[in-house]
């Protein structure tokens, strides 16, 4: 066999996985998903792979959605009891990668403000999340939703005959001498 060799892998329709991205870095080992751009496989196990950093890549022979063959030249490996055998998911490192864009300026700007305005989403939604409405804070923490000693001492002064308590009053409870 001469070596390079190309192949075409036509879908074979079992599976629908033919494209996966996954660009979120922040989250990485949170969701437990492959960071990176993969074809074919499942989402934790694409058949070809390219990883975030391009170290680690992976390529396996076979999935649900491509017809099998081998992506890159078999490597023949030592087996169980000192069989060879042929390895059928293989890791290799890119050094290099060449990308293509198609669309022209619009397509580009277009996209650049759709980013922006996803950012700012995201930017809006934690500016949200850092608020805490103080007077609802207080009031779990009154209702035992949290877990405080902070007003435990309410519930001991309730049934003292020198104290009198009353829910609706601001002040809430009258200590008398």
């Amino acid at each position: 066999r001469l070596m390079p060799s190309t192949a075409v892998y036509r879908p074979r329709g079992a599976g629908s996985n033919y494209m996966y991205c996954n660009s979120e870095s922040r989250s990485r080992g949170y969701d437990g998903l492959a960071h990176g751009i993969g074809f074919g496989g499942t989402t934790l196990k694409p058949r070809f792979f390219i990883s975030e950093n391009l170290d680690g890549c992976m390529v396996a022979n076979a999935d649900l959605t491509f017809e099998p063959g081998s992506l890159l030249p078999d490597i023949e490996e030592e087996g169980h009891l000192g069989s060879t055998m042929t390895s059928s998911r293989k890791y290799f490192d890119l050094e290099s990668l060449e990308v293509w864009g198609v669309g022209g300026e619009s397509t580009v700007s277009n996209a650049i403000g759709a980013r922006e305005k996803q950012r700012e989403i995201v930017a809006a939604n934690i500016r949200k999340a850092r608020k805490v409405d103080k007077a609802q804070f207080l009031d779990d923490f009154k209702s035992g939703l949290i877990e405080s000693k902070a007003f435990q001492h309410r519930e001991q002064m309730r049934g003292r005959g020198d104290c009198h308590v009353d829910d609706n009053d601001p002040k809430n409870y009258v200590y008398e001498k």
